[in-house]
């Protein structure tokens, strides 16, 4: 397995969503045999490992919240739930009809989501604690299932429905194609995977299920799935951009298949299967033993007696495992410690034993190996024959989320809840019951954090977050209740009120008052001879400055502001000097707006039939971009007046500016309008 094609996993699998990257442990993998050293007359034996070939008995598919969730083309299986039994040891069977146990290994549940995982970096490899030690070529039809000592049992059996070619693209349409192979069209689900999508569609990863071409819930495309009819079907994407269509289709974690057996009525989906098209199976990480095409045979077990020059050296018949090729033979080898001398014989599959002619005071090291055709199995153990685990490489190290006030088991009050990831990536968060993990990524429910939240409660809040390498944190839940209400009024009025007149509009600046949550602007209309101000109306403002205050006619102006508290309004401030508002010279709009790195593009309209126009951040008076000013167009018959389209490739802001304003040189503005990533 590679680190680019890893396969996220954990949390409750349900109808319509994923389940997400699980948080890594620290490696526990089986050993591997080593070398068996053999002296000058010296014999060594172990006990023959053990071979299950029996069937595996009868069980049901795990009922939630426990699982057994296969992913045949990675030959790895992931242990959900199962939290009644923490801390004790369960034994995982591969179970091939006709043939018996083709794997097998056992596991030690831990606390969490996921209990524990079999054949994936910071798991168990195939044959860990059972002696069977080969990497399963798990197939459809093949049984998992997972037993404790007290009887405890669930199985999932392996479904066939897979993707079967790389995704095709054309235009703003993906499609993806593959077999049903018996799966119930109404719990299978075609999924593409890649990080690179949620700037462009708001998710991770893009979702089929069997019917007509429906939006998704989150915008940015709409997508369908078709039996075909003849044991296949055809997944179909259609992106509202050609972006997305493209990182969908060249995604690199792949193109999956997911079917399960049962669908309760929670939606919670059990006996899960996930193929993933393109993965290869065999050991999913450093120091697990070969894949079942690769293994020549099981080891036996050795032992030496050296007489003089004549060596005997005999072994226990190696057992070829289920699912995997027979012994044809044996290889003896005495190595010469001293000289490096080889002296080898090789027998056919029935000998037990070999006889060597060797040196009678020289030292060697002895070998036996199984043969299946040209391959050689590992030496045979004399002793405990075991090496020191691999530890995997790459990133298999999971980020951690932390909260801010800091995460508890009691119930908070706080106005904002913000989270913070330990690692570059991705933070999703979810509310109430929702799972923010589903099928190895974000459920349905879950959103992308991007700023502190606002509390809304009483409500439970989920987080995990993601790092680059697809490994992900262990949920935080916090609990949450709705602040208490704040109705002490601000004592002091707002400063240094500012106005700047418009077309019919006006931006009023002030200094904040401490313990504001929000303003409220009042507007005074200058009578008809210019002499005292008339109260016209009272409009809301923003929490900070400036507020734009619209639709005014032309005419005289000034301005009061009023800090809040909640609903508690303070004293109000002296009124600004008076302003002109004029009549509407140039009415300017901002059509688009949209940033992503290395490119910034603005487009709109203006009434007035020629001139510039440029992009500003703060307020209308606010900072020019640097390299936003445009030149207006005339406008493209029957359309009346000019428009602009101003696009930054080089030089573009580092981040969003988030909002912006338009000026025209005719007096016109327009804005704020909030700019779009994309």
């Amino acid at each position: 397995m590679t680190g680019t094609r890893q396969t996220f996993l954990g949390g409750r699998h349900r109808a319509g969503a994923a389940a997400p990257p699980r948080a890594q442990r620290s490696p526990r993998l089986t050993n591997r045999t080593g070398r068996a050293l053999v002296a000058g007359g010296l014999a060594v034996a172990s006990a023959t490992a053990g071979i299950v070939i029996a069937e595996t008995a009868s069980a049901a598919v795990p009922s939630f919240p426990d699982n057994v969730v296969v992913f045949p083309d990675r030959d790895f299986v992931t242990i959900e739930g199962y939290q009644d039994h923490v801390g004790e040891v369960a034994t995982v069977e591969v179970n091939r009809p006709g043939v018996g146990v083709i794997g097998s290994a056992k596991g030690t549940v831990e606390r969490g989501d996921v209990a524990f995982e079999i054949n994936h970096p910071g798991g168990y490899c195939w044959g860990a604690g059972t002696g069977l030690n080969v990497t399963p070529d798990i197939q459809a039809k093949d049984v998992v299932s997972i037993k404790f000592t007290d009887g405890t049992s669930g199985e999932t059996t392996t479904a066939g429905a897979a993707v079967t070619g790389d995704a095709t693209v054309s235009g703003s349409t993906v499609t993806v194609n593959g077999n049903i192979s018996g799966a119930n069209p109404a719990q299978m689900e075609q999924r593409i995977v890649n990080p690179d999508l949620v700037d462009l569609v708001g998710k991770r990863d893009v979702r089929a299920v069997f019917g007509p071409m429906t939006p998704a819930p989150k915008g940015g495309y709409s997508s369908g799935l078709v039996n075909n009819g003849d044991g296949t079907f055809t997944a179909t994407y259609v992106f509202d951009d050609p972006a997305a269509a493209e990182a969908a289709a060249n995604s690199d974690l792949g193109e999956r298949a997911m079917s399960w057996q049962v669908e309760d009525a929670d939606a919670n989906r059990q006996g899960l299967t996930i193929a993933e098209f393109g993965e290869a199976g065999g050991p999913g990480m450093g120091g697990c033993p070969a894949g079942a095409s690769s293994v020549p045979g099981a080891q036996g077990s050795m032992g030496v007696v050296k007489n003089g020059s004549t060596m005997t050296v005999k072994w226990t018949p190696a057992v070829a495992p289920n699912g995997t090729a027979a012994v044809t033979g044996y290889q003896v080898d005495a190595v010469d410690n001293a000289t490096g001398a080889i002296i080898g014989q090789r027998t056919d599959a029935n000998a037990a034993q070999a006889v060597l002619t060797v040196g009678a005071t020289a030292d060697y090291t002895v070998e036996v190996r199984s043969l299946t055709g040209a391959k050689l199995s590992d030496p045979f153990p004399t002793g405990s024959g075991t090496t020191a685990p691999t530890t995997p490489t790459g990133d298999v190290t999971a980020p951690s989320v932390t909260l801010t006030p800091t995460a508890t088991t009691t119930v908070l009050k706080t106005a904002t809840l913000a989270a913070k990831s330990s690692e570059a990536g991705e933070i999703y968060y979810s509310t109430g019951t929702d799972a923010v993990i589903s099928g190895g990524l974000p459920s349905d429910a879950a959103k992308l954090y991007t700023a502190p939240l606002a509390v809304t409660g009483p409500l439970t809040y989920h987080f995990v977050s993601f790092d680059a390498a697809g490994n992900f944190s262990d949920e935080v839940t916090q609990a949450v209740d709705k602040p208490d209400a704040v109705t002490t009024a601000p004592t002091t009025a707002p400063t240094g009120i500012v106005a700047t007149g418009g077309q019919l509009s006006a931006s009023v600046r002030w200094q904040p008052v401490t313990g504001a949550t929000a303003y409220q602007v009042g507007v005074y209309k200058l009578d008809a001879n210019g002499a005292n101000p008339v109260k016209a109306a009272t409009q809301p403002a923003p929490g900070q400055s400036p507020a734009t205050v619209s639709d005014l006619a032309a005419g005289k102006y000034s301005f009061t502001v009023t800090a809040l508290n909640g609903s508690a309004a303070g004293p109000e401030s002296d009124k600004s000097t008076a302003v002109d508002v004029t009549a509407v010279t140039d009415r300017v709009t901002i059509g688009t707006a949209k940033w992503k790195t290395g490119d910034f593009r603005v487009t709109g309209t203006s009434s007035a039939l020629s001139g510039t126009v440029s992009v500003r951040t703060g307020s209308a008076t606010g900072p020019v971009i640097p390299g936003m000013t445009g030149t207006l167009t005339a406008a493209v018959a029957p359309a009346t007046g000019t428009t602009y389209d101003i696009r930054l490739r080089t030089n573009v802001p580092t981040r969003n500016p988030g909002q912006i304003w338009v000026t025209s040189s005719n007096g016109g503005v327009a804005g704020p309008f909030t700019v779009a990533n994309g």
